[in-house]
């Protein structure tokens, strides 16, 4: 996040026609300080209801796990690289957080050292913990990366490409800051179907049924497989 007196960064403009003919004119740009919590109370009610894991964890179910959530996610938004798409209003001034994006720098990951209290929270690191295991084998030539943390789009601005764009903004950023690669674990057509369209690398993937029953979950509408997708930096900037 940014302190509410430095410029925010903006990454791209864009226009969509909605389906009654309104033209929506977009932008992806670095969230202010001011909007920390604006952008947690948009992951906890719009990514935890309704990503694949998530709702297969249950968080969304227990109001305590939550609770939970909101305060190791809200923690961790201090160090996580967070975008957001808001109208293009002509001004600085963010209005309505109609998305968001989240990756982390990472070189190596310790969840299984993350002390959590709900059950259902439990189940998420569970998933994860096994998701990383899968793929480790696969990543050691990546010293440091980015690592997915969550595309999300709001329920009444789907379909409009935003997804597609964080997409890309990701694929800028790694150019930008010289990170060798950005990866990201695909649960849902939409985020496949935006990384597929960015020329996106499928390094791994895993039946709901087979990862479900390693977790001890069952997903609910899932894709025909869980993909972990990644882009390189752009081989003229290596």
């Amino acid at each position: 996040m940014l302190p509410n007196h430095q410029a925010c960064r903006v990454w791209s403009k864009f226009e969509r026609k909605r389906k009654d003919g309104s033209v929506l004119k977009l932008r992806i740009q670095d969230p202010p300080n001011s909007a920390q919590e604006r952008v947690l109370d948009f992951l906890a009610k719009y990514f935890v209801a309704e990503e694949t894991f998530q709702k297969a964890a249950g968080i969304y179910s227990n109001p305590d796990a939550i609770a939970e959530y909101r305060e190791i996610v809200g923690h961790l938004l201090n160090t996580w690289i967070v975008v957001i798409c808001c109208e293009d209003n002509d001004t600085e001034e963010v209005g309505d957080i109609l998305g968001v994006s989240a990756v982390e720098l990472v070189e190596d990951k310790a969840l299984d050292g993350l002390q959590v209290k709900t059950k259902e929270f439990q189940n998420l690191i569970t998933i994860m913990l096994e998701c990383e295991k899968l793929v480790k084998p696969l990543m050691k030539e990546f010293i440091n990366h980015h690592d997915g943390r969550g595309i999300t789009v709001h329920p009444d601005y789907r379909g409009l490409g935003i997804a597609s764009e964080f997409v890309k903004t990701r694929r800028q950023m790694i150019n930008e800051q010289n990170v060798p690669m950005s990866c990201a674990w695909m649960t849902s057509y939409g985020s496949q179907k935006a990384a597929e369209k960015d020329n996106w690398e499928t390094l791994f993937e895993i039946t709901p049924d087979e990862l479900g029953e390693k977790c001890g979950v069952v997903f609910k509408d899932p894709p025909k497989t869980f993909k972990l997708m990644l882009v390189r930096k752009s081989s003229e900037q290596l």
